[in-house]
């Protein structure tokens, strides 16, 4: 469950590492087109709760793990649920409840962004964290007809190098994102049944401290 969990709060919010510029145009005019679309809806919404499914893969290490979740997204503020850990957001403070081991890990918000990590609130608009992009075309995918673009950073120091999103051409939101790891690791996320501009109480964002049995302030 630790390394399950490790991965994906890590790479939920992580950017890899930039690609040959011979294998794109970085000006695309159609990759362009569709995310800023999807920018400008994104933009009307005041918060966010979805779905979503996270499976991690490593073929040369025989992995192969999935886990299935719900995420609430408002402002820099987050929640998100699966079996066994919350991890929670006030736009401050960062807290990860890892249910079995009754144990609480309290960290900075401002500190998130170190390592080219990203908030689970910015995981609407990857698209707009130093990304080169390229149009690849459509595909079919659980029934859905998806635009798919090719991400690749900027910056050659992350430990991905390409993230694919997949957009659903329909609804003009994003349905899956596969973040491809130079040490072998895919990591697929699967984001359905959203719902948007909901009301969201402050109160989803809090954390109560003393539920848990050992707490760890790393702030």
């Amino acid at each position: 469950m630790k390394n399950l969990l490790a991965s994906l709060l890590a790479t939920f919010l992580v950017v890899g590492t930039a690609t040959s510029q011979e294998d794109y145009n970085p000006q695309d005019p159609k990759a362009k087109e569709i995310l800023e679309n999807l920018s400008a809806k994104n933009k009307k919404y005041t918060s966010i709760k979805a779905n979503f499914e996270y499976r991690m893969q490593n073929e040369a290490a025989d992995i192969d793990e999935t886990q299935k979740g719900i995420v609430w997204l408002k402002g820099d503020k987050y929640r998100v649920e699966l079996d066994g850990v919350e991890r929670v957001s006030d736009g401050k403070t960062n807290y990860t409840y890892l249910t079995e081991e009754d144990e609480l890990q309290i960290t900075s918000a401002e500190n998130e962004d170190e390592g080219g990590m990203m908030k689970p609130s910015e995981i609407m608009n990857i698209h707009e964290q130093g990304f080169k992009y390229k149009y690849i075309g459509t595909k079919t995918i659980d029934g859905k007809t998806l635009e798919y673009i090719e991400l690749y950073p900027e910056k050659a120091d992350k430990p991905f190098h390409t993230i694919e999103l997949y957009i659903d051409k329909a609804k003009t939101q994003i349905y899956m994102i596969k973040v491809k790891s130079k040490n072998g690791n895919t990591f697929t996320y699967k984001l359905d049944n959203y719902q948007t501009n909901m009301t969201i109480p402050d109160s989803k964002f809090d954390f109560d401290k003393s539920k848990a049995g050992d707490v760890i302030d790393l702030r």
